[in-house]
């Protein structure tokens, strides 16, 4: 379903996004492993090309915005403008709102929600050039409340109104922005 396109996909290293970079090289998409941790997206992007695939792996900080920007730059040189951003790069803890950081608080929303949103934003422009579509991993936890998690179901939250009010925005052009919402998953 995939062949001849470009996909970048953030939390590449684990998880669900090294499952999602693996799926999408495997349906032929050139893939753009992003994560924090480079190491981890070397072995994404190694498995993906060991396997018969291309990809290429970057650090990148999505809370970040000039790591964002050269990642996206960096991505688009080496496999050509992006058809399929997969924003999945998150954080999250468990602490009593009352004893929680104002940096880890920071960190959290950084992470889960400015950091969609700087994907969302250095992407967008090579989108709508041709076309593709955004999916922003929310959380079962931004459409209800959950205990010990309030900046976690925040950011996620936040991700869901984000991602509507994008597809509202660009409905009239060949972008679309699209959510999905998984509950609890065992990853490292």
């Amino acid at each position: 379903r995939f062949g001849g396109k470009v996909a970048i996909v953030t939390g590449a290293g684990s998880g669900i996004g090294k499952a999602t970079a693996e799926r999408l090289a495997a349906e032929g998409a050139a893939v753009a492993a992003f994560d924090l941790n480079l190491e981890a997206a070397q072995g994404t992007a190694e498995g993906i090309t060991g396997a018969g695939g291309t990809a290429t792996a970057f650090a990148v900080d999505v809370s970040d915005e000039t790591s964002v920007t050269e990642a996206v730059a960096a991505a688009i040189e080496a496999h050509g403008r992006p058809d399929v951003v997969c924003n999945i790069a998150g954080i999250g803890t468990f602490a009593w709102t009352h004893e929680m950081s104002l940096d880890l608080w920071n960190r959290i929303i950084g992470v889960n929600l400015t950091g969609t949103f700087l994907m969302c934003r250095a992407t967008i422009p090579h989108l709508l050039d041709g076309g593709g579509v955004i999916v922003n991993t929310a959380s079962t936890a931004g459409l209800f409340g959950q205990p010990w998690s309030a900046a976690y179901c925040s950011s996620k939250g936040g991700v869901i109104l984000m991602t509507k009010a994008l597809a509202t925005e660009y409905e009239e052009t060949a972008l679309r922005v699209n959510a999905v919402a998984p509950g609890g998953v065992e990853t490292p």
